[in-house]
């Protein structure tokens, strides 16, 4: 039996959509004949083929025995070396959870071109194969990410997301100044192919979304902000600072004429009453406007 644990980033997606990404060895009839046998449930129920998920559901596929060695998970290989990365990465864990503080460039879930990501490392990493990460964040944001080490554990951690109990907060360099010092964007998404659109009105397939800001400090063409997230919606940040008309630097879908190898979006803080854990990591010199000497902005800064 495989097991999956839904994350944010596979909200409100359909359940045939998500299987044909992850049982490639499957084709789509098979998939559809399994969902109507249960073969494959979803928090131990039958669903049918347009069943979209939500956070914390648990998918339960039953393979039958000509597919299980095509799709069976196995541990990757990893060299020593990386090892030592990946143990240098975990900021806290028990007997049920780790969190890592994810370093830049590195994915947490395969895809758009990476076969191997965080998930298929960490898996190998602790010799588990119930690994799951419950929150993700992008490949060119670094900071904090959940990791739960059995199904239950996960469940919960996305129980609390979902009900808002978790707090998580993020540094953010945006282009543009800000006057307000405290503020709220209170709007509504929806994440279609390429992007996720922004409406300031209620629509029929949008999601309310939340986020409560605090400017940090003001430079020329810069504002470093604090932002605590109320609500967990794919690329919320991301979409409603440029519907604001001041996007993230280095943030090439949204901003525009962005050529920066790094986004300024730096997950720093994590809140989990539930497990009595909280994490505040150092604001990173980056943010402080050290920025490295590969980056084109110290160019800016230098000349301007």
């Amino acid at each position: 039996m495989i097991e999956y644990i839904i994350d944010e980033d596979y909200e409100s997606v359909r359940v045939d959509r998500f299987l044909r990404k992850h049982l490639k060895n499957i084709n789509l009839s098979e998939i559809y004949k399994m969902l109507r046998k249960g073969k494959i449930k979803v928090n131990n129920k039958k669903i049918s083929q347009d069943y979209r998920l939500v956070l914390g559901d648990i998918i339960f596929i039953f393979l039958p025995e000509t597919f299980k060695e095509k799709n069976e998970e196995k541990f990757i290989e990893i060299s020593q070396v990386r090892k030592e990365k990946l143990k240098q990465m975990i900021v806290f864990e028990n007997d049920n959870l780790f969190v890592i503080n994810k370093s830049l460039g590195d994915v947490v879930h395969k895809g758009s071109g990476h076969s191997i990501s965080l998930l298929e490392e960490f898996r190998s990493y602790y010799s588990n194969n119930n690994i799951n990460f419950v929150n993700r964040i992008d490949k060119l944001t670094s900071g904090l990410v959940i990791g739960a080490k059995n199904i239950k554990t996960a469940r919960e951690i996305a129980k609390e997301i979902q009900a808002g109990n978790i707090v998580k907060k993020y540094y953010i360099l945006v282009n543009g100044k800000i006057e307000k010092d405290n503020f709220i964007l209170e709007n509504y998404l929806k994440k279609d192919e390429e992007r996720v659109i922004v409406s300031d009105i209620e629509k029929e397939g949008y999601k309310k979304s939340i986020t409560y800001f605090k400017k940090i400090k003001e430079y020329d063409k810069y504002t470093l902000l604090e932002a605590e997230l109320k609500t967990g919606r794919t690329h919320q940040l991301r979409a409603q600072l440029n519907h604001l008309g001041n996007n993230i630097v280095g943030d090439t879908k949204y901003g525009k004429n962005e050529k920066e190898d790094i986004m300024y979006l730096f997950s720093y803080y994590l809140k989990i009453d539930l497990y009595n854990l909280e994490i505040k990591l150092e604001i990173p010199d980056l943010f402080k406007l050290n920025f490295h000497k590969n980056s084109s902005l110290l160019a800016k800064f230098l000349n301007r």
